[in-house]
C-alpha cells in the first residue's frame, strides 16, 4: 500500500464532500486544490504534513495559524475568506485543511505584464491593498510575506486580493521558528529588519519585533516594483535592496511614472522607518489623494514592456514567397542592393496597393463585395469577408502560475498564469500568412491617390509622398462619419469613445504575441484590440488600416475601421502613438526601411484629426 501524501490527491477524489477538480500547485509546506462543492468552486490548501508527523518546518501548525489569521481579518471585501477547516480523513490525526476563496486571476507581477496598466489604475487597485492592510492591521494581525506573488488581481472585475497568511503573525502567536527574522522573501525585507539580522544573526535567542512599518514597506516595494520594472513577473529585479542606501525615485528610473507618485512611494519605502508612512492607513489617504489626478501621464502606460526577439513558435509554414531573411541577412541586403532596387521596390509597392482598389477577377467573390457607405456600422449578420483570426491559445484559468523566483513556502492557492507571457522557445524568424484585408479598406477616398502612385515612376513617387516611399503621412481630417460615431454616446447609437481614448492592439492580428517582437512591412493591415480596457472597442475587435515603414526609427499607423466582435462594422479613426508622441519607437538596430521590428503589442488614440 502507497504511502498517501497530500500532493497525490486525484480529480474526482472526495475531501469531506469537497470533491477535487485538479491540483494547483504544491511545496514543502501543503498542497492546492481547485475543488467544487454543491456547483461552487473553492481552493482547498492541506497541510503536507500531520501535527504527529515530527515535520521540522512544521507545516501544520503553520496551516493553523493561517486559519487564526483568516479567521480574525475576515470581512474585508480585498481579503481572501475562509469557509471551512478540518482534518481528513481522521478527525484527530489527519491531514489539516482550509477551504478558501478561488480568485480566478492573476499575480499582481502578472497582472502588470498582461494589462499595461496606467498610473491612475495602479493607484486605484493599491487604494483598495492598503485599505486591506489598514484592516488586518486593526485586527492585531500581521501579514509579514507582502510580496507580488501572494497579492492576486482577479480577472473579471480588476479587484485585488490580500493572501496566504502562512507567515502571519497575530498576538500570542506560537513561535515556529528559531531565527531572528520570521520566514519571508528578502527583497521586501525592512531596512531596519535587515540591520537586526546583520547585528545580531548569530545570536540564538534574538528575535526581531515585527511593526506595521514592515508590511508597509513591503507593500509599497511592491507598488516601486511594478512603477520601475516593467517585466516584475518574467525578469529578476536588476536592483538590489539591501537597506543600505535610499532608494532613487521612481521617477528617475522611468520617466513616465508620475512625480507625485514617485515621491508618495518614496515616503512607503524610506529607508528610516521614522521617515516612513507610519501606518497603512496613512498610505490608503496618501495614494487616495493621488486619484484626482489628471494629465496623460496619469492617463497612459508607464511602461513599454521590453520585447523578446522570436516571434510564435505556432506561426504558420512559410510559403515560399513569404519567407523573411535573418536579422544579419537583412543588413546584408541593405548595402547590397542600389538604389535602382530601391526605386524598383517602391514601383512593386505601389503595384500592390493598386490591387487593393482595383477589381480582380482573381480574387474570391467575398473580396470584391461592394462597399457599404461608411455611416452604415449596424450588424452584418453574415459577414462577407473571412473570418477572424482565432484567439491567441491561453492556458485554463485554474493553472497554477510559477513564481519568478524559487521560494520555500506553498504556491499561493489560486494563480494563473497567461500562456502569452510564456517565453517560447526560440523559433526561425518566419513571416505570418497573409491576412484578409477588410472590404472596406482602404478608404474610398485613398483610391484615386493609390491608382496614380501605381503608374508613376520611382523619382515621381518619392516626390509625390506616395505609400511605400512616405515617411510620415500628411495630417488630414477625420471623416466626419467616423468622429460621430466614435464620439457619439452609446444612449445616442455611437460608441461612446471620448477624444484622444487610449486602445491597446496588436498592430498585425497575425503577430500576436504579447511582449514579444514582430515585423511590419508598409501597407494594408489587420490589428486585433487584445483587452477590454475599452469597452466600446471590446477584445477581439479587428481594426483594418495602413502601416508606414519609410522611417526605420519610427513606425506609423492609421486604423480606419473597426469590426466588432458581434460583426458590427464601425468607421473609426485611431492613429498608432498617444497624445504626445505619433507612432511607435522601433528597434531601429534591427530595421531599415521598409521593414520595421518592434513589438507586437502596440497602441494608439481615437483622433478628431490624422496627425
Amino acid at each position: 500500500m502507497l504511502l498517501f501524501i497530500p500532493a497525490s490527491l486525484k480529480p474526482g477524489q472526495m475531501v469531506d464532500g469537497w470533491r477535487v477538480v485538479k491540483a494547483l500547485g504544491s511545496g514543502s509546506f501543503g498542497a492546492v486544490y481547485l475543488v467544487e462543492k454543491e456547483g461552487q468552486r473553492f481552493a482547498l490548501k492541506m497541510a503536507m504534513h500531520r501535527a504527529s508527523s515530527g515535520d521540522a518546518e512544521q507545516s501544520d501548525a503553520r496551516l493553523m495559524r493561517e486559519m487564526v489569521c483568516l479567521a480574525q481579518v475576515s470581512g474585508h471585501p480585498n481579503i481572501v475568506r475562509m469557509y471551512a477547516h478540518g482534518r481528513w480523513n481522521d478527525a484527530t490525526r489527519g491531514w489539516l485543511y482550509v477551504v478558501e476563496d478561488y480568485v480566478e486571476g492573476y499575480t499582481l507581477g502578472e497582472w502588470m505584464e498582461k494589462t499595461h496598466p496606467t498610473a491612475h489604475e495602479v493607484v486605484a487597485l493599491f487604494v483598495k491593498l492598503a485599505s486591506a492592510l489598514a484592516h488586518v492591521h486593526a485586527r492585531g494581525v500581521f501579514h509579514r510575506d507582502l510580496k507580488l506573488s501572494n497579492i492576486l488581481v482577479r480577472a473579471s472585475d480588476g479587484e485585488p486580493f490580500l493572501l496566504d497568511f502562512g507567515v502571519g503573525s497575530y498576538a500570542r502567536a506560537p513561535e515556529l521558528t528559531d531565527s531572528p527574522l520570521p520566514p519571508g522573501t528578502r527583497r521586501y525585507r525592512s531596512p531596519e529588519a535587515t540591520k537586526f539580522l546583520r547585528e545580531h544573526g548569530e545570536e540564538s535567542e534574538a528575535r526581531y519585533t515585527f511593526k506595521a512599518t514592515d508590511d508597509v514597506y513591503a507593500l509599497g516595494i511592491c507598488l516601486y516594483d511594478l512603477l520601475t520594472i516593467a517585466r516584475p513577473w518574467s525578469e529578476s529585479p536588476a536592483m538590489f535592496l539591501g537597506g543600505r542606501l535610499e532608494l532613487p525615485a521612481p521617477h528617475s528610473l522611468n520617466p513616465r511614472v508620475p512625480a507625485a507618485l514617485g515621491a508618495a512611494v518614496l515616503h512607503f519605502v524610506a529607508r528610516d522607518p521614522e521617515k516612513r508612512a507610519p501606518t497603512a492607513e496613512v498610505m490608503r489617504r496618501e495614494l487616495t489623494a493621488l486619484l484626482p489626478e489628471v494629465g496623460i501621464a496619469w492617463r497612459e502606460p508607464f511602461h513599454v514592456p521590453k520585447p523578446h526577439v522570436q516571434l510564435a513558435p505556432e506561426a504558420p509554414p512559410l510559403m515560399p514567397s513569404q519567407e523573411v531573411p535573418a536579422p544579419a541577412a537583412r543588413q546584408g541586403l541593405v548595402t547590397a542592393r542600389g538604389a535602382f532596387m530601391v526605386a524598383l521596390a517602391v514601383l512593386l509597392g505601389g503595384l500592390v496597393l493598386w490591387r487593393f482598389t482595383t477589381p480582380s477577377e482573381s480574387l474570391p467573390t467575398a473580396q470584391r463585395t461592394p462597399l457599404a457607405p461608411s455611416s452604415a456600422w449596424q450588424v452584418n449578420p453574415e459577414p462577407k469577408q473571412p473570418a477572424p483570426p482565432p484567439a491567441p491559445a491561453t492556458m485554463p484559468p485554474e493553472v497554477a502560475s510559477p513564481v519568478s523566483a524559487p521560494e520555500q513556502k506553498e504556491s499561493p492557492p489560486v494563480k494563473r498564469a497567461p500562456s502569452p507571457m510564456s517565453p517560447p522557445p526560440a523559433p526561425a524568424i518566419r513571416k505570418p500568412k497573409p491576412l484578409a484585408v477588410s472590404p472596406g479598406w482602404p478608404p474610398a477616398e485613398w483610391g484615386g491617390f493609390l491608382k496614380k502612385c501605381a503608374g508613376l515612376t520611382a523619382a515621381a513617387a518619392l516626390q509625390m509622398g506616395c505609400p511605400g516611399a512616405q515617411v510620415r503621412p500628411e495630417a488630414a481630417d477625420c471623416p466626419e462619419a467616423a468622429r460621430k460615431a466614435m464620439f457619439t454616446k452609446k444612449a445616442d447609437g455611437g460608441l461612446g469613445l471620448r477624444k484622444n481614448a487610449y486602445v491597446a492592439f496588436y498592430a498585425d492580428a497575425r503577430q500576436r504575441r504579447a511582449g514579444h517582437d514582430g515585423i511590419f512591412r508598409e501597407g494594408p493591415v489587420t490589428g486585433e484590440v487584445y483587452t477590454d480596457e475599452q469597452r466600446a472597442l471590446p477584445k477581439g475587435t479587428l481594426l483594418y488600416g495602413y502601416l508606414w515603414t519609410g522611417n526605420k526609427d519610427l513606425l506609423l499607423g492609421r486604423y480606419t475601421e473597426a469590426r466588432l466582435p458581434n460583426g458590427q462594422r464601425v468607421p473609426v479613426c485611431i492613429e498608432m502613438g498617444n497624445e504626445d508622441e505619433l507612432g511607435w519607437t522601433t528597434r531601429a538596430e534591427e530595421s531599415k526601411p521598409g521593414e520595421i521590428v518592434t513589438r507586437s503589442n502596440l497602441s494608439g488614440i481615437a483622433v478628431e484629426r490624422w496627425r
